[in-house]
C-alpha cells in the first residue's frame, strides 16, 4: 500500500506531499495543480519502469525527461524528485528518486537514487543508494538490487513487489464516450496501459480478458456485479463485426434470458465502473489508479453507487483485491461522499505570485475554520491517535461548497 508521496519541482508542485487513503480525493479550481500532481506520478512511474532489469533497454534519463517538467522558478541547482513511502505486511519502504542538472553527461541530467528498508519484526534498516558514490545518468538501483547477492531472497521479492507496484501506476480520464467507442486493441494485453488514457479499448480488452485468463476474467465479473448488486450481468462478447455485452433479464424469473446490448446502450456510470473493474483485476493490475474528473459523464445522483462500490473495491479488508485510487473532481456530489473520510481530500490551489501548487488536507483546514469560528452547525468532532477529525453531514459539505469555503 502507498502511504505518502512527495513531488518536490515538478511543474507546479514545488514541494507537495499527500498521504494516501484507499482512496483520496484532489478537488480545487481548474489550473490548481491537480493534474500535474498525477502527472508526476506517472512521469516518475514510467522513469521506474525504465529501470526494469528484466528488460533489455536503455535506462538513461534524458532532457526530455527533466527540463520541459521542471518548476519553472526552480534555481539551476534545484533537482525534481519524487519520495514514495509504501509499506506491505509490516514491511516499510521509502524510496527516493532525484533528477539534477549536469553537464557531465550528454543528456545534461543526472540521476540520484535512495532506498531504505525496515521491518516492524526486526529492529534492522536497510539501505541502498545510486548515484551518490559516483555520479550516472542512469535509472539502475532497481537493477543493482535485483543483482544483489547480500540481499536475502524475501527481501528482493518484497522490494520487487514495491518497485512493480510503483511501475504500474497509470493515469485515466475514462471518458464516457470512449467507454462506449470500438477501439481495436493492437497488441494483446501485457498491461492495463494498454486501456488508453480514455478508455476507448475497453471492450476489446475485457474479452481478450475471458479469452485468455479465466482468472482474472472471474475477478472482473465478481467486481462488477457486485457494483449496485448488478447480477445479470453476463460478460462481453462478439460477432463480426461489433462487440456486445451481455445481461441475462431471465433471472428474476429463474431462467436464462440472455440480452445482447451495444455498449454505446450501456450507462455511463456501468461502463465507467467497469473499467475500474478491469484495471483492478487485470494482468499486472496496477496498485495505484490515477483518475481524472471521476464524475465526468455520470449523473450527480448515481455517483453514490459509484462511490459506495469504490470503498468497497478498495477497502484494505478486502483480500482478493488491492488497488488504491487517487481521483480528482470538480463536482459537490463527488466531495458528499468523502463526509465520513474528510482525511483522505486535499484541497489544491494555486499561488498567482510564485505560480506554485498550495495544497492543504481538508480535515486541517476545517479544524482550522472551527477553531477561528468561520465554522458553525452541525457537526461531530472526534480525536483519533492524537489527530482531530470532524465529521460533517453531506449537506453541509455542499453548502461550504457553494459558498466558496472548501472546493
Amino acid at each position: 500500500m502507498f502511504n505518502k508521496i512527495t513531488l518536490r519541482n515538478y511543474r507546479t508542485n514545488k514541494s507537495t506531499t499527500l498521504e494516501l487513503k484507499p482512496i483520496t480525493l484532489l478537488i480545487g479550481n481548474n489550473g490548481s495543480g491537480k493534474t500535474n500532481f498525477l502527472s508526476g506520478i506517472q512521469h516518475f512511474s514510467q522513469l521506474v519502469r525504465r529501470g526494469n532489469p528484466f528488460k533489455q533497454q536503455d535506462r538513461s534519463v534524458f532532457a526530455r525527461d527533466y527540463f520541459p517538467h521542471r518548476y519553472r522558478l526552480a534555481n539551476d541547482e534545484d533537482s525534481m524528485s519524487v519520495e514514495i513511502e509504501w509499506s506491505h505486511n509490516k514491511h516499510f519502504v521509502k524510496y527516493y528518486m532525484e533528477l539534477y542538472k549536469n553537464d557531465n553527461f550528454s543528456g545534461n541530467v543526472g540521476c540520484r537514487e535512495k532506498l531504505e528498508l525496515r521491518s516492524e519484526l526486526t529492529s534492522n534498516l536497510l539501505e541502498f543508494n545510486s548515484g551518490y558514490q559516483k555520479e550516472t545518468n542512469s535509472i539502475e538501483l532497481r537493477s543493482l538490487l535485483s543483482n544483489s547477492q547480500n540481499l536475502e531472497p524475501e527481501n528482493k521479492e518484497l522490494l520487487k513487489s514495491f518497485f512493480g507496484d510503483f511501475a504500474n501506476s497509470f493515469s485515466y480520464h475514462l471518458q464516457p464516450s470512449f467507454l462506449k467507442g470500438i477501439v481495436p486493441a493492437e497488441k494483446e494485453i501485457q498491461n492495463p496501459g494498454y486501456l488508453g488514457y480514455e478508455g476507448g479499448k475497453l471492450s476489446e480488452l475485457i474479452f481478450q480478458l475471458k479469452d485468455r485468463d479465466e482468472k482474472a476474467y472471474s475477478k472482473f465479473l465478481k467486481l462488477i456485479r457486485s457494483f449496485d448488486n448488478n447480477k445479470e450481468f453476463e460478460g462481453v462478447s462478439r460477432d463480426e463485426t461489433r462487440f456486445w455485452w451481455e445481461f441475462d433479464l431471465g433471472k428474476v424469473r429463474g431462467d436464462r434470458l440472455i440480452k445482447k446490448f451495444p455498449p454505446d446502450a450501456i450507462s455511463n456510470g456501468f461502463l465507467k465502473a467497469a473499467a475500474i473493474a478491469f484495471l483492478a483485476a487485470a494482468v499486472s493490475s496496477p496498485a495505484l489508479i490515477l483518475i481524472e474528473e471521476i464524475e465526468n459523464g455520470i449523473n450527480p445522483g448515481n455517483l453514490q453507487k459509484l462511490f459506495y462500490w469504490l470503498w468497497q473495491t478498495a477497502s484494505p479488508r478486502r483480500k482478493d483485491i488491492t488497488v488504491q485510487l487517487i481521483v480528482t473532481s470538480h463536482s459537490p456530489a463527488v466531495l458528499r461522499e468523502f463526509h465520513e473520510n474528510l482525511d483522505s481530500v486535499y484541497i489544491f490551489a494555486l499561488h498567482k505570485r510564485n505560480y506554485e501548487s498550495q495544497v492543504t488536507n481538508l480535515t486541517e483546514s476545517l479544524n482550522f475554520k472551527k477553531d477561528i469560528g468561520l465554522l458553525e452547525g452541525e457537526l461531530i468532532e472526534e480525536e483519533f491517535n492524537g489527530k482531530r477529525f470532524l465529521h460533517i453531514p453531506k449537506y453541509r459539505l455542499a453548502e461550504l461548497w457553494y459558498s466558496g469555503s472548501i472546493g
